[in-house]
C-alpha cells in the first residue's frame, strides 16, 4: 500500500474530498431543506463541478449514505467517553441529554441535515429513510436504567417508556426547540431537561 493511500486505496486528498463534500451536502440541506439541497448546490458550496461529487460518489443516496454515517459516528465518539466517565446511574442519564445538546452545538448542521434525510428523504426503493437510521446507536439506555433499579439508584417506573422519553427528549425535543429559536441557549435548556428527568428518574420517599 502506497504511503499516500489507505484502507480502500483512497489517497488522503480523496478523503479529504469526500469529507468536504459531505460537509457541504450537511449545510446545504441544513439551510435550504433537503427539496432544496440539489447536487448542483452542494457542488456550488463546495466550489467544485458536479462530475466531482460523481467522482467520489455514485449518487445522492450514496452521499446521503455517507452523511448519515459520519453524524452518527461523530455523535458516538462525543457521547460515548461522556457516558463512560460516570460510574453514577444518575449523572449518566444526565450526560446523555447534555453530551447529545453539545453534538448540536458543536455539529449543528450535520445534525439537522440528518434531521431533514429521517423526515423528507426515502431510499432507492420507496421506503422512509427513517426506518433504515442508526438513530440510537450506542446508548443502551434501557441497560443503564435497570441496572440502576436494580442497584436502588433509580425510582420505580417502566424502563422501556422512560428510555423512549429520554430518546425522544434527547433527539426531538431539543431539535424542535432549536428549529424554532436559532438562537437557543441548548445548553442551558439541556441542563433544564436534565434536572426534570434526574426528578423524574430518583427514587421517591416513602410514605409514612
Amino acid at each position: 500500500m502506497s504511503p499516500r493511500t489507505v484502507a480502500g486505496g483512497r489517497t488522503f486528498t480523496d478523503i479529504a474530498r469526500r469529507a468536504q463534500i459531505v460537509q457541504c451536502a450537511a449545510d446545504a440541506i441544513a439551510e435550504t431543506g433537503y427539496a432544496n439541497a440539489s447536487m448542483a448546490e452542494i457542488a456550488a458550496r463546495a466550489g467544485i463541478a458536479k462530475s466531482v461529487i460523481s467522482y467520489h460518489f455514485a449518487d445522492k443516496n450514496e452521499l446521503l449514505q455517507e452523511l448519515v454515517r459520519t453524524a452518527v459516528t461523530r455523535y458516538i465518539e462525543l457521547i460515548g467517553p461522556r457516558l463512560d466517565a460516570e460510574d453514577d446511574v444518575r449523572r449518566k442519564i444526565r450526560a446523555y441529554i447534555t453530551a447529545s445538546a453539545d453534538y448540536m452545538v458543536v455539529h449543528r448542521s450535520m445534525h439537522l441535515a440528518v434531521v431533514e434525510i429521517a423526515f423528507h428523504a426515502t431510499t432507492p426503493d420507496g421506503r422512509p429513510r427513517l426506518d433504515s437510521m442508526p438513530l440510537n446507536a450506542q446508548e443502551n439506555l434501557e441497560e443503564i436504567l435497570r441496572r440502576g433499579q436494580e442497584f436502588g439508584e433509580l425510582g420505580d417506573f417502566d424502563v422501556r417508556v422512560m428510555a423512549d422519553l429520554l430518546r425522544t427528549a434527547a433527539h426531538q425535543t431539543m431539535t424542535l426547540a432549536l428549529r424554532a429559536d436559532p438562537a437557543l441557549d441548548l445548553t442551558s435548556y439541556a441542563s433544564a431537561l436534565a434536572a426534570i428527568f434526574d426528578q423524574a428518574i430518583s427514587p421517591q420517599p416513602s410514605t409514612p
